[in-house]
């Protein structure tokens, strides 16, 4: 080894030195991160509309039992470049499995594998979960659609105490055995990970130690590969193609010895029709949109016909999570929402309540840093620039009447 490689050797060890000492030194704490933010303000405003959430309850301890419930809007502006629900999965979106989900119910029907979901169409799921590992998580509502991927909604805290190693998860087989599906087979588990790493790195040995990567490529490169086949790499080949079908045959055998009954992966679909329509005396068009970037507010002109026989009045705008609100929606407010994902800056031009058959445009403006926070005023840098959510009206009865608004919205400059 000459200088020049000893000097190269010693400048790498002082940075692997230098790093080491940074991590020992740095306070490194866990990013409590919000991964949906991440997500385009398209996908969360015009895909999947959440609406009723609620996580009850916030605190459980190990082996306790938690219930995720909520209800959805597929919006009918579904985005074009988006792929549509025909194959969709209701999932939840964790930090690591720190829960173990029970069950899953949408409108009443257990769930568990995926299927169609109708554009403008509303969903209500349950989800009990089983608290794991202990920690403070923030645990979303999620639905899976192919080729769309995950489309995130509105996430809470949820604590959990206790000891993980307390945690168990008994489930009774077909056979009468009950196991705990937390230490069920681990140990074979870690078996054939090392079975098969071991043969992966056998095999990948045999050519390490006879020339090594570099020259190999220049020899197949050059004279193409009947050079490295020698009588002794044919042989190899065929003892590990055999002892490869041998252990496949005979793990599957063993398997169905010791485990003669089975459920095979489901590959069918889901049959979960959407909840019926409930009828709604508002019909709401909107005429004009836009952001106002510096003041960070959402101002809508929409066209509102009220053809029940009650007086209605506005009081929440939902949109990806985020529920904007005004003295009438406060007093239907959820206490337990994340207080995070409220923002009380919903204003109407004229307050009054829409009378019974009256049409009225109303001037409506959502107002908050919450647009900044969440991210949500990308939307401007989209290709097709548009809103989307949820306007919520009630009657003097307490009646609530949801409508999907959507339109093209336009940033403008004002004065603060």
């Amino acid at each position: 080894m000459n200088t020049k490689n000893l000097l190269k050797l010693g400048v790498i060890g002082l940075y692997g030195m230098a790093t080491l000492a940074l991590t020992l030194v740095l306070d490194v704490a866990p990013v409590a991160a919000h991964g949906e933010r991440s997500q385009e303000p398209f996908l969360r405003m015009r895909t999947i509309q959440w609406y009723d959430m609620k996580w009850q309850p916030t605190t459980t301890k190990v082996n306790d039992i938690a219930t995720m419930t909520g209800k959805f809007h597929l919006a009918e502006d579904w985005p074009r470049a988006v792929g549509k629900p025909i194959r969709a999965f209701f999932n939840v979106g964790s930090p690591s499995p720190v829960f173990v989900r029970l069950s899953t119910k949408l409108n009443g029907e257990p769930t568990y594998i995926s299927g169609p979901m109708e554009i403008g169409r509303d969903y209500e799921f349950e989800v009990r979960l089983k608290a794991r590992i202990p920690g403070r998580h923030h645990m979303h509502a999620m639905v899976n659609i192919k080729d769309a991927g995950p489309i995130a909604g509105p996430a809470s805290w949820m604590n959990i105490t206790g000891s993980w190693d307390d945690f168990t998860n008994p489930m009774k087989l077909l056979t009468g055995e009950t196991v705990d599906l937390e230490t069920f087979n681990f140990s074979n588990g870690l078996f054939w990970h090392a079975l098969w790493l071991g043969i992966g790195m056998l095999w990948i040995g045999l050519f390490v130690a006879r020339p090594m990567f570099l020259p190999r490529s220049r020899v197949l490169l050059a004279y193409g590969d009947e050079l490295l086949l020698d009588p002794f790499d044919r042989k190899m080949g065929a003892i590990f193609m055999v002892l490869t079908f041998a252990i496949v045959w005979g793990g599957y055998r063993y398997t169905e010895t010791k485990h003669p009954y089975t459920v095979p992966i489901q590959a069918g679909e889901s049959k979960v029709h959407p909840m019926p329509v409930k009828p709604n005396p508002i019909a709401i068009k909107v005429m004009d949109a836009n952001y106002d970037v510096p003041g960070r507010a959402l101002r809508v002109t929409m066209n509102i016909t009220n053809s029940g026989d009650r007086p209605i009045r506005i009081g929440e705008f939902t949109t990806a999570g985020v529920r904007f609100i005004n003295r009438v929606g406060l007093r239907y407010l959820d206490r337990n929402y994340p207080r995070e994902l409220i923002a009380t800056g919903l204003s109407l031009d004229n307050d009054a309540p829409i009378q019974p058959g009256e049409t009225r445009v109303v001037n409506m403006e959502a107002k908050d840093a919450l647009w900044e926070v969440q991210r949500l005023m990308a939307l401007l840098g989209d290709p097709e620039s548009r809103f989307g959510g949820l306007l919520m009206t009630w009657d003097d009865t307490g009646d609530r009447n949801v409508n999907s608004i959507a339109g093209a919205v336009i940033p403008v400059f004002t004065k603060l």
